[in-house]
């Protein structure tokens, strides 16, 4: 069977995987990680490959984002109890963060509930996008890097995690920082000063 899911994702190739991080980004329960871990491991992109890939990937989740994102301004009071319940953690975290919690809480679960909370607060739907990308790059860099490490096998990748979690966790958030100021530094030179992203 797992032959036969490894022949499956082969066939597919390259836009399995852009739809893999379409479905993860629209909020949908859906084994992204494992399914991203598979392709790291078919792919073996090497780190330059990786980098160009996270592109995409993080496109492909961004874009689906969107979706969450406006279901929440339009129909906030129709949404479902198990959303309206991890919606408080997600509130608790943007509260605290401001809408950097958008990029932040990505590489988290609890980044799928910050796309709906973004919504409900009407933050501007180009800086969701940006910081969204943000947020979520690093996560598909890292995550194909390990699949390759560990050929695709979910049960070393999460061992691995639970033994060096807070060290994943804090390579993450770090290259979310990096990558944030950076991308801030160049809009700020472009647009001479004048984009400032507020809380």
């Amino acid at each position: 069977m797992i032959q036969a899911f490894l022949e499956w994702i082969k066939v597919i190739g390259l836009p399995g995987l852009f739809l893999v991080m379409f479905l993860e980004g629209s909020s949908l329960p859906f084994p992204g990680v494992v399914m991203v871990l598979t392709y790291g491991y078919l792919l073996s992109p090497g780190y330059l490959g990786t980098a160009i890939l996270a592109v995409g990937m993080g496109i492909a989740y961004s874009i689906a984002s969107l979706i969450p994102y406006f279901i929440a301004i339009k129909l906030e009071q129709f949404l479902p109890k198990r959303i309206k319940k991890g919606l408080k953690k997600g509130q608790s975290f943007f509260n605290r963060y401001g809408v950097w919690s958008i990029a932040l809480s990505r590489p988290f679960g609890v980044g799928n509930y910050i796309s709906y909370i973004a919504g409900m607060s009407n933050v501007n739907v180009f800086k969701y996008f940006i910081l969204t990308f943000i947020g979520i790059y690093p996560w598909s860099y890292v995550m194909i890097i390990l699949g390759d490490f560990f050929n695709g096998n979910y049960e070393a990748f999460k061992q691995f995690f639970q033994s060096y979690s807070m060290y994943i966790y804090g390579t993450v958030i770090i290259l979310v920082i990096v990558i944030a100021l950076f991308l801030y530094k160049k809009i700020k030179q472009r647009k001479g000063g004048n984009f400032k992203i507020r809380r």
